[in-house]
């Protein structure tokens, strides 16, 4: 009977409550002073114990000397049944005011570990990576060679660079060497993943998943590409 005392007390009552349960229900009506002796519950504790277990209804009392009878087994079950729903149904309607709002999650990426996530990042790519960068570097061309889903390139010197659909972007020889100085830009995977790229002297990659920010970026690219494709 001790496991069905713990899975009482997981519903809320307590041991004392789930002896006086059990008691009550393998002996029938009894006083207080029996429930206490078979049930080892404290005489001092029982009516306390009783007087809870009535405002839960959970037992029913009558008569002089006041004796005390459970409900039912299948009543019980369903007036914990009924609690239960009714505290869950509190926890549904009350917990979405407290919670906190959600916040993306950005990762940040220095040196040349930026280079090893772009591999990951490419290794891991299912259908499609865009590439939008003012230069790619070597090492960038390098891992993008390696990807095995469609890969579309934009950037001013997208023809050195292995890719299904490469657009160039056109500036002046003296902006395009400066540009070999500084590549920034971004590249999308799936349309799941965006990292932000910045390379001169140092290397920073900012990694994000954020529904948001990829629409965004979306919103960005579609029309980007519609107007280079139509050239």
């Amino acid at each position: 009977m001790s496991k069905v005392v713990d899975v009482l007390k997981n519903f809320g009552l307590s041991e004392y409550e789930a002896k006086a349960i059990l008691t009550l229900l393998s002996r029938g009506i009894l006083t207080a002073k029996e429930i206490a002796e078979y049930s080892g519950i404290p005489r001092t504790s029982v009516y306390d114990v009783m007087n809870s277990l009535l405002a839960k209804g959970l037992v029913e009392s009558f008569g002089k000397p006041m004796k005390f009878r459970a409900i039912s087994s299948s009543e019980i079950v369903s007036t914990i049944s009924r609690r239960i729903n009714e505290d869950l149904d509190y926890l549904k309607r009350e917990l979405p005011k407290v919670e906190a709002e959600k916040v993306d999650i950005i990762r940040v990426y220095r040196g040349d570990v930026v280079f090893e996530k772009i591999k990951e990042l490419v290794d891991s790519s299912k259908s499609e990576i865009v590439v939008i960068l003012s230069y790619i570097p070597e090492p960038i061309s390098r891992i993008i060679e390696l990807a095995k889903v469609k890969v579309i390139v934009i950037s001013s010197n997208a023809y050195d660079v292995p890719g299904d659909e490469r657009h160039v972007i056109k500036l002046s020889k003296k902006i395009v060497k400066d540009l070999r100085e500084f590549c920034h830009g971004f590249m999308v995977f799936d349309n799941e993943k965006m990292m932000m790229i910045f390379v001169n002297e140092t290397k920073l990659g900012i990694l994000s998943e954020s529904i948001g920010v990829l629409e965004f970026i979306q919103k960005l690219i579609t029309p980007l590409l519609n107007a280079l494709r139509s050239k």
